[in-house]
């Protein structure tokens, strides 16, 4: 079945800090069997660029057609530090067996991914020139790929309700099935890889950690005792003629009571059994498409790595619940649509076999002051602007001249979601944009001695290329009426979400307090600058949230 394929593991790993002595290498292997299973085990020892000790396991079971993937990762404190941008198992397969791609359709934008399951073939690729890493131009080839271009990053998907995705073809199916998603970097809110085609043959991913989309990487320093278990994961093998039905074969699989049972016999190192994990029920007011989140405590949710996350939708009554949760604690947070501010909670103690209850939760955070206007809705997303439910495609900026040829210039009270694109560029074919400029009013004057907050929400801050990150930290500048206030961003902080396809990522939200006697009553003017001042090497992209100006009380 998987004829002219094979698979590996691979990571991105680099030192931090000085090297410290390694232990003598001690690379083995275990074959350890049960009544129904066995597991092949391969054990690495540290080393200078990855200071920690590795186990894979690899676990087959009577009656099923497939394979569990699991990594244990162990750091002892007095080995050096480390980080890791990206670990993950990739299959490559036979390219005349698996033709087809299936991914469900993002929960906003297009809907387009049923449409083009059949996948460009390696040899259309090749024909196709390469615009961007792994993103070529099938103009001409003859495809039947119904778009025009085609790249990875198309078929990526947020992590929080993704369990399957899958190559078919020819009889066959390959799917992973990925339940206990509570190992993956960056909680729900991430997207990342799942397939795509290559110009030699196709690839399948299981991906619990990378940083594509703007997710943290893991960071252990020397001194810090660190360990994790990823997964186990299921790569699901499947025969048949309907992709639906192989589809519908491998979400059963899915279900995550469907291996629980087994996991527990297993015991891989690290794994916490059912007897030994907790529910967590709670509930808020208000909670219209609310997610709530256990995550890495005293730290935003999106940048959980070192730890675990769980999740749940809030029903229309305002309770969640929150299963299958190991002993720890943890931060509680609570996100909306619509909503500015999250709700959280620290220091959330979740014992061994419990039930926590988190009943007295407020509904949200009273506004700061008088909203006088407002650009989008905070929801995570650029997705309502000039372009957003287009954006899993690549080179959107091919449009901006012709849908802005005046630039961006946002005029409070008669412009709309249309008037505001989805990204701002900083440049174009290497020519540098036009800063965005919002032009407003005042309904009447500002009170004597009253101050004002701009707030801005980013759904991403990106790089505009696949090149590494500079060290230099980037910026947005933002110029109220003459008067500029300098948002700095981190190297770190600066990820690929807008390059590869995303309408957002990780998000920023900053509060710009002003003195409400700098407005005027009418003619006033925000510039909205991408890296003012800063060097050449720098590229950047945004995705705007949203963008709000109130006068405070």
């Amino acid at each position: 079945m998987l004829a002219g394929g094979r698979g590996n593991y691979d990571m991105n790993n680099a030192r931090e800090g000085d090297p410290l002595p390694l232990p003598p290498a001690q690379n083995t292997y275990e074959i350890r069997t049960g009544d129904d299973f066995v597991d092949v085990a391969f054990r690495y020892s540290p080393s200078n660029g990855g200071p920690f000790w590795l186990e894979r396991h690899y676990i087959v079971r009577a009656g099923e057609a497939g394979l569990h993937l699991a990594t244990v990762f162990q750091h002892p404190p007095e080995l050096h530090g480390f980080r890791s941008d990206q670990h993950r198992y990739v299959f490559y397969l036979d390219p005349a067996r698996f033709t087809d791609a299936s991914v469900e359709d993002d929960p906003i934008g297009l809907a387009w991914r049923a449409g083009a399951a059949v996948m460009p073939t390696p040899a259309e690729l090749a024909a196709g020139p390469m615009v961007m890493d792994a993103t070529h131009d099938l103009d001409g080839v003859g495809s039947a790929y119904p778009r025009r271009y085609y790249t990875k990053y198309d078929w990526a998907t947020w992590v929080k309700d993704h369990v399957v995705h899958g190559l078919y073809g020819n009889g066959y199916g390959i799917w992973v099935v990925q339940p206990n998603r509570e190992a993956f970097s960056g909680g729900p809110v991430r997207q990342d890889l799942n397939l795509h085609q290559t110009t030699s043959r196709p690839v399948l991913l299981v991906e619990p950690h990378g940083t594509h989309y703007g997710s943290p990487p893991v960071r252990v320093a020397a001194g810090q005792d660190w360990s994790k278990t990823y997964g186990p994961y299921f790569v699901q093998l499947t025969k048949g003629d309907d992709p639906a039905v192989m589809r519908a074969e491998a979400m059963r699989s899915a279900n995550p009571a469907a291996h629980q049972a087994f996991y527990d016999r297993v015991a891989l190192p690290g794994w916490v059994p059912r007897t030994d994990r907790s529910v967590v029920r709670g509930r808020i007011d208000r909670p219209r498409g609310a997610v709530a989140v256990l995550s890495d405590n005293r730290l935003d949710h999106q940048r959980t790595a070192l730890g675990y996350a769980y999740w749940a939708d809030v029903r229309p009554d305002g309770r969640f619940e929150i299963g299958g949760v190991r002993p720890g604690t943890y931060r509680l947070t609570v996100y909306r649509p619509g909503v500015w501010d999250d709700l959280v909670r620290d220091d959330v103690v979740v014992p061994a076999g419990g039930t926590v209850r988190l009943d007295d939760l407020p509904g949200c955070v009273a506004p700061a002051g008088r909203l006088l206007w407002q650009i989008g809705t905070p929801n995570r997303t650029s997705a309502e602007f000039r372009r957003g439910t287009e954006f899993r495609q690549w080179g959107t900026s091919r449009f901006f001249a012709a849908d802005f040829p005046d630039g961006v210039v946002y005029r409070v009270g008669s412009s709309g979601p249309q008037d505001w694109n989805y990204l701002q560029f900083q440049r174009i074919d290497g020519v540098e944009q036009a800063p965005w400029r919002i032009l407003f009013d005042l309904d009447r004057p500002a009170r004597a001695g009253a101050t004002a907050t701009l707030t801005v929400a980013l759904a991403a801050w990106g790089m505009d290329t696949a090149r590494d990150i500079p060290p230099t930290p980037g910026n947005l500048t933002v110029t109220i009426n003459g008067t500029p206030h300098v948002w700095t961003f981190e190297p770190d902080e600066t990820r690929g979400a807008t390059y590869r396809s995303g309408c957002g990522g990780r998000t920023f939200r900053r509060a710009f307090p002003f003195d409400a006697a700098l407005l005027r009553p009418t003619g006033n003017e925000i510039v909205l600058r991408i890296n003012e001042g800063s060097p050449p090497e720098l590229g950047n992209e945004l995705a705007y949230d949203a963008i709000k100006l109130e006068l405070n009380r």
